[in-house]
């Protein structure tokens, strides 16, 4: 056993080697970029294509809720507000830096959870899954990125 590594980097590890979880990288849906230990970056396909990175703070994995926010794909730097992915209704209040540009609005997320007791009733398929982990927040994701609220980025003509 290695000792240098501890329960909770294990944990995630063990989740990132999941059938469920690695699916997933071979349908493209996601894949991790690096583990910096508290921190794992992994980028998410949208429905046009385009990869969104995600920092996760995943200290205390899987017992307490990570925390995401956009990073850029190549260094892993916070995206600024104006960067981040955009869309209508449901996704923009989810991808909504003006609440706060270091989380994304949602119950499986801990910063987003202190102040919304009203979620545990009203989405508790939202809330964060332990047993599941780190997968439940790619769906979630991941399901956004690929909704109809989504709204690619504007690309120059070829």
């Amino acid at each position: 056993m290695d000792t240098s590594v501890g329960a909770d980097e294990r944990a995630f590890r063990t989740h990132a080697e999941r059938p469920d979880f690695q699916i997933a990288v071979m349908k493209g849906y996601w894949r991790v970029l690096r583990i910096a230990w508290p921190h794992v970056y992994i980028s998410v396909k949208a429905r046009d294509g385009t990869e969104w990175g995600f920092r996760f703070l995943v200290d205390g994995y899987p017992a307490r809720p990570p925390n995401a926010r956009p990073c850029a794909i190549d260094t892993g730097a916070p995206l600024p507000g104006s960067l981040w992915p955009k869309g209508s209704g449901r996704f923009a209040a989810v991808f909504n830096p003006n609440w706060n540009e270091a989380a994304l609005y949602l119950p499986c997320d801990r910063l987003a959870l202190p102040g919304h007791d009203q979620w545990v009733t009203q989405l508790p398929e939202l809330l964060w899954p332990p047993v599941r982990g780190i997968i439940h927040y790619l769906e979630v994701v991941h399901d956004l990125l690929n909704s109809s609220g989504y709204c690619p980025p504007v690309r120059p003509a070829a």
